[in-house]
């Protein structure tokens, strides 16, 4: 059978997680300033509170300015 050939192509994906440790009550509001389109994990059955947030993009360009806005979030809201 001739036809079209079978082409596969996958697309670039680039990631990176942030990782927080600090204070429960802290931790539970750095999870509530995340984006909706990003996907976190708020661990708090320790002592301290663990957030993870991961971030991914299409290109390396995409990522580092998602990662730059999530820190400048974060910034004033960790202490």
């Amino acid at each position: 059978m001739e036809g079209e050939p079978l082409v596969c192509t996958m697309a670039e994906s680039y990631s990176t997680a942030l990782e927080w440790k600090g204070s429960i009550e802290i931790g539970k509001r750095l999870a509530e300033l995340v984006p909706s389109d990003l996907n976190f994990e708020l661990d708090t059955s320790g002592d301290l509170a663990i957030l993870i947030v991961n971030i991914v993009a299409g290109d390396l360009e995409k990522l580092r300015i998602q990662v730059d806005s999530l820190l400048a979030l974060f910034s004033d809201k960790d202490q």
